[in-house]
Parts: C-alpha cells; structure tokens; sequence
C-alpha cells in the first residue's frame, strides 16, 4: 500500500460508509489531539487528588513528567487521516 494516500477512507468496506468518523476506531488515532499538549498544559481535574495536588506544588517537577507520559502523537488528526493513519517511515 502506498503512503500518504488521502483517499484511503474511500475504500471502506460498504457497511462503514455511512459510519460517522467518530464512531470508527481508528488504528494510530486514539490520542491524536494529545500533539497539542505542552508544558504548561494543566493536570485535569478528573486526575487522583494526590497527582492535582502535587502539580499544584510543583508543576515544574510534574507538568514535564506528565507532559512525556501523555503526547503520543505528534501530528493533528487531518494529517494523520491524510497519512491513512500511518506514520512515515524513518
């Protein structure tokens, strides 16, 4: 298959083609919106009490720890769709 192939979504089978984007599960998708993430990007409120509260004292200590375990990506979903959901090869 070649890469970078931004017609690959219209080769889905029949039955997925009236599927919204949303409801398909995407291989290399699931954390595409976390390429926008950066050190100053706060730790959520949904996160344990003890790993909020330890951002509050030191964020400089947690914010790049968290920042390393969570960016998994590091480009936005166009261009991983675009890549059909691939990346490039090194």
């Amino acid at each position: 298959r070649e890469r970078g192939d931004s017609n690959w979504m219209s080769r889905l089978p029949e039955e997925l083609l009236d599927v919204p984007l949303w409801n398909l599960a995407i291989p290399g998708s699931h954390d595409s919106m976390s390429f926008c993430l950066d050190l100053s990007s706060p730790v959520l409120g949904s996160e344990p009490f003890l790993l909020r509260l330890t951002d509050r004292l030191l964020p400089c200590w947690v914010r790049p720890c968290v920042y390393r375990w969570s960016t998994t990506q590091v480009h936005g979903i166009i261009i991983i769709l675009m890549q059909r959901i691939y990346p490039p090869k090194k």
